[in-house]
């Protein structure tokens, strides 16, 4: 009993000294403020105004109002586009469909592997569109399906087996 105690404890210890890192970059949205610095000057704050006014002299730059210093936009994609349009099955292992409604017209698909290596492309698509896609190895495909006058798209995970 003792020894299984000792073992209890001895894990117990070690769970709670296990450390986790995280990286936190300075970003602010807040409706009141704060952050502050001493060594080479840096000061962020914000009351919630909504107009953003910077002012920069020297290699020195004040922002005043609602900021947020590292928003990075990567990518924003409408679920509703093409939402009539249906890929299957999938996953697959010979043949894909996709069913193109005939309100879409002509659009173009096109077909690439995780590395973004173009693999087949197909013109002027409507209604039902086959693909072969036995000649493909396993693993995971992406289909684009684009309407090339206005260069709207979207984008289907296809998976080979």
């Amino acid at each position: 009993m003792n020894k299984n105690l000792f073992l209890l404890m001895v894990g117990l210890f070690l769970m709670g000294s296990t450390v986790f890192g995280q990286t936190i970059q300075n970003s602010v949205i807040s409706s009141t403020g704060g952050s502050s610095s001493a060594g080479n000057v840096k000061m962020d704050y914000t009351l919630g105004e909504t107009v953003i006014e910077t002012f920069s002299a020297g290699g020195n730059t004040l922002t005043q109002g609602f900021h947020q210093t590292n928003l990075t936009l990567v990518a924003v994609e409408n679920v509703e586009l093409f939402a009539e349009i249906s890929v299957f099955p999938n996953p697959t292992s010979e043949f894909v469909n996709i069913d193109i409604p005939a309100n879409y017209k002509l659009m173009e698909i096109s077909m690439f592997d995780v590395t973004g290596k173009l693999l087949k492309t197909k013109a002027n698509a409507s209604g039902l569109v086959t693909l072969d896609v036995n000649d493909l190895a396993t693993g995971t495909y992406y289909l684009q399906v684009i309407n090339p006058k206005n260069k709207e798209y979207k984008t289907y995970k296809l998976i080979k087996n």
